[in-house]
């Protein structure tokens, strides 16, 4: 029996270093961003009973999400990291949301005209991840292979131009799915964020970035639970083949190589609740929240980018340029880490003239899935184990 228990072990541990997700699969799981930062400031001398209905409303608004909600005087935020956030006339509550790296603040209106406190406060806090276009865009990032989003911008004609191009990058990548190591249901689909709808959309575009309208587009790509991926592009840099790239890697097998920040980008404020995620560990195979698949991520992640059938040394796409580096047109393979090596054949048919080489691409080998390796090993290793169980109760008999 202690013989078989080895064997048993030893096929796990092959096992393990096969990678059973993806990219968008690691998006799904936290594996230890920072949360949103809300700070609720009221003037010195609120009543007790004030500050008690914003904590209780706060509480019951973020439960379940990625953002820490505070309530603060001024006397007190000035001890802490809030206090570069207080603003300068304190007469009502006001609240500012910051973002995961402390870096951008928006400020959240709590009061309106003719409601009260209980009332309006409820609706400020809800407008940080509470507004209809952004419900809709979240709720197919959840189901989807990734989100195109396209803020428009003033000029028309370029709205139409990205529209086209990012609509020619769902069709690319859509028609390549059936080659992904692991299946993802839903193709990419491209969503628009209209001029008009700027102002009721203005937190769900503040926490990607965009806080502006330009003259042109911006698009943004979202995937996973609601993260990013990659920079916002505009102007020079938003081209056919730099959103194709980002969208490319999201299909790609987690022990790729990629830079860990691309896999574990910014998440949007957003509640995920048990409901959702026992939605998503039905459609995804695992439970993003459990600390075993956690614990199993993170080993991947920090195994220093060693991709898969290959020896990496060093993360790809550190910047999008140098995931462009690595990117070939028409793939939904892993990038390639360094160009493939040559072989370089001699010819001297004249003794008086140099030698000349004739460089010749180096076919590669053909690839097996990771799988069937571990398949054949494992069987190997098994049959084995049971021919020296066999020879044991025979020379034992």
């Amino acid at each position: 029996m202690k013989k078989l228990a080895l064997i048993f072990a030893c096929l796990i541990s092959i096992d393990a270093l096969a990678c059973r997700f993806n990219v968008r699969d690691v998006g799904f799981v936290d594996l230890g961003s920072e949360p949103y930062r809300l700070f609720i400031f009221v003037p010195e001398g609120t009543p007790t009973s004030e500050m008690e209905l914003l904590e209780s409303t706060a509480y019951a608004t973020y439960l379940d999400s990625n953002v820490k909600a505070s309530v603060l005087s001024p006397k007190d935020a000035f001890k802490g990291k809030a206090a570069q956030f207080v603003p300068r006339e304190l007469t009502q509550a006001q609240a500012v949301l910051v973002s995961p790296d402390g870096k951008q603040s928006l400020p959240v209106k709590l009061s309106a005209e003719g409601k009260p406190l209980a009332v309006s406060a409820w609706d400020g806090l809800e407008s940080v991840f509470d507004s209809e276009r952004r419900n809709s865009v979240i709720s197919k990032v959840y189901e989807h292979y990734c989100v195109i989003l396209i803020m428009e911008g003033k000029n028309i004609e370029e709205n139409q131009r990205i529209r086209d191009l990012a609509n020619r990058v769902v069709k690319s990548i859509s028609g390549q799915m059936d080659k992904l190591e692991k299946e993802i249901r839903e193709p990419p689909v491209v969503e628009i964020i209209s001029i008009k709808d700027f102002n009721s959309e203005k937190a769900f575009l503040w926490s990607m970035g965009i806080t502006e309208i330009s003259e042109t587009p911006q698009v943004a790509i979202l995937y996973g639970r609601g993260r990013m991926i990659g920079p916002v592009l505009r102007d020079e840099r938003l081209d056919e083949r730099s959103l194709k790239a980002i969208v490319n890697t999201i299909g790609l097998n987690c022990e790729c190589g990629l830079d860990r920040k691309w896999m574990q980008g910014t998440m949007v404020p957003q509640k995920w609740d048990e409901d959702l995620q026992k939605r998503f560990a039905n459609q995804l195979g695992f439970d993003p929240e459990s600390p075993a698949i956690r614990l199993e991520m993170s080993q991947i992640l920090a195994k220093g980018g060693k991709g898969q059938g290959t020896n990496r040394q060093t993360p790809i796409g550190g910047s999008l340029d140098d995931l462009l580096m690595g990117y070939r047109e028409g793939s939904l393979k892993e990038p390639e880490a360094q160009e493939p090596q040559t072989s370089v054949e001699q010819k001297n048919t004249d003794p008086e003239k140099p030698i000349t080489t004739e460089v010749k691409p180096k076919k590669p080998p053909q690839s097996r899935s990771m799988i069937g390796w571990i398949m054949i090993v494992g069987a190997s290793i098994l049959l084995t184990g049971c021919a020296i169980l066999i020879f044991a109760r025979n020379k034992n008999s």
